[in-house]
C-alpha cells in the first residue's frame, strides 16, 4: 500500500509541473538509471546499483530555461551470504544476510540548456524530498530504518534529437544528495541514466 501511494505521488508531482508549462513546449524524460553508492550509502550497500529508473517533465519558460518536476527509483542490494554473528557474549545468530536501499526522490527541477538545437548539453539542479528505506536481512527477520530526507541532485546532462522527429536521445550524471536526519543516516550516490525524451 506505501508503494502504491509513492507511485502516485511521482505521478501527480510529474503531471502537474508539466502540465503548468505546457504552453511554452517542454518535454518528458524516461531514463534508465544506475547507481554508485557514495559515503554513508556505500559502508551500508558497496555494491553498484543497475535497478533504477526516472519519469521527469519539464516545460520551457524561455529557449534556454526549463522547470519541472521528477519521480524515480533506486535500488541498492548486497547479499554478504551465511554469516554468524555475536549479539552478546552468551548469543551468536546465523543466517543469509542481506541489504537492502530503496530510494525513492520526488523533486522540482530547473535546467538550463546552453545550445538549443541539434546537439543540447544542460546543467540541472533537483531540490525536493528522497523517501529511503533501509533493511538488513538476517535470514526471515530485518532491521528497517525509513525516513524522508531533504535532498539536492545537481545534474549534468545531454539531449541529442532524431532528426525532425519528437524524440530524442538524453543521457545525465547526476549527484543524489539526501541530508540525515534525527534518527537516520544521510545518503548519497551518483546517478548515471540513458533514455529517451519526448518533445512537444
Amino acid at each position: 500500500m506505501k508503494k502504491n501511494k509513492i507511485f502516485l505521488t511521482i505521478i501527480f508531482i510529474v503531471t502537474f509541473s508539466i502540465s503548468s508549462f505546457a504552453q511554452g513546449g517542454g518535454a518528458w524524460n524516461f531514463t534508465y538509471n544506475m547507481g554508485i553508492p557514495m559515503g554513508d550509502t556505500k559502508d551500508f550497500v558497496s555494491k553498484s546499483s543497475f535497478r533504477g529508473m526516472m519519469i521527469e517533465g519539464r516545460g520551457f519558460v524561455t529557449n534556454n530555461l526549463a522547470v519541472g518536476g521528477a519521480g524515480g527509483w533506486q535500488v541498492f542490494y548486497e547479499n554478504l551470504g551465511w554469516v554468524t554473528e555475536n549479539v552478546n557474549e552468551t548469543t551468536t545468530i546465523n543466517g543469509y544476510k542481506r541489504k537492502y536501499i530503496n530510494a525513492v526522490p520526488l523533486m522540482a527541477t530547473a535546467h538550463y540548456y546552453f545550445f538549443p538545437g541539434n546537439l543540447m548539453p544542460y546543467i540541472g539542479l533537483g531540490l525536493g524530498t528522497y523517501y529511503i528505506d533501509a533493511r538488513t536481512y538476517m535470514g526471515i527477520y530485518y532491521i528497517e530504518d525509513e525516513a524522508w530526507h531533504f535532498g539536492l541532485a545537481p545534474e549534468l546532462g545531454l539531449s541529442i534529437p532524431f532528426g525532425s522527429s519528437n524524440a530524442a536521445f538524453t543521457a545525465n550524471v547526476k549527484y543524489n544528495w539526501a541530508a540525515k536526519t534525527k534518527d537516520t543516516s544521510g545518503q548519497s550516490w551518483i546517478g548515471v541514466g540513458v533514455g529517451f525524451s519526448y518533445v512537444f
